[in-house]
């Protein structure tokens, strides 16, 4: 009787071969003769309909995810699977473009270890941040309330000032209508999407659309 770890080693060499195998039928198939893909092990078709959190600038979402073969940062040969792939972008609305790289053993070793890190004191404070600043969305505006929403657009942490302007769009007052306006109008026209001042007119924009179809 097979051992656990050997049933497991058996999935992971039959998922391996598999995902080879597969890569090489997408590379050599007649694309004249149709196959019925719903029906390939090792691939999902795609739901475009909740992939709308996607930036697709590079191109076309794909028709279909398939089991990929990665080698792990320990040397270890791995596959993430097309269900894997399919959850990950669908469900957990990660980005389409996104790659595995580390293995379950690293994984759960980074989990640990991240785990154990929170457990020092203001080893959560970004977290606890954040939760403070969004609990300033769901009252009125006063003095003090607009001076943390403030601090918070200095933050060095650009996580804390996104949610400081969707507080600032959950408020709606004139101020903070016209503080958005601004931040749209300095979006930059370059091509790097790495600047605050683009990725604040972006989350002031959708701010502002949430307005306005929170008035209609």
């Amino acid at each position: 009787m097979k051992s656990n770890k050997q049933r497991r080693a058996e999935i992971k060499a039959h998922r391996l071969e598999r995902a080879a195998a597969l890569e090489v039928r997408l590379r050599t198939r007649d694309v004249r003769r149709e196959i019925v893909w719903e029906s390939v092990p090792g691939l999902e078709l795609v739901d475009k309909a909740r992939l709308e959190h996607c930036n697709t600038l590079y191109g076309e979402v794909p028709h279909f995810y398939i089991d990929r073969l990665f080698t792990c940062n320990c040397g270890a040969e791995e596959v993430w699977t097309a269900k894997q792939q399919k959850w990950w972008c669908e469900v957990a609305q990660g980005s389409i473009y996104s790659r595995a790289v580390r293995c379950y053993a690293c994984r759960k070793a980074q989990r640990e270890s991240r785990a154990a890190a929170s457990m020092y004191p203001g080893a959560n404070l970004l977290r606890e941040e954040v939760t403070r600043l969004r609990a300033l969305a769901t009252a009125k505006p006063n003095a003090a309330a607009q001076a943390e929403v403030e601090a918070a657009l200095q933050s060095k942490w650009r996580s804390l000032r996104v949610v400081a302007i969707e507080v600032m769009g959950c408020w709606g007052g004139p101020e903070q209508i016209a503080q958005l306006e601004a931040f749209v109008a300095a979006r930059p026209r370059g091509q790097n999407y790495r600047v605050w001042e683009r990725e604040a007119a972006d989350a002031a924009a959708k701010a502002l659309r949430h307005l306005a179809e929170a008035k209609q």
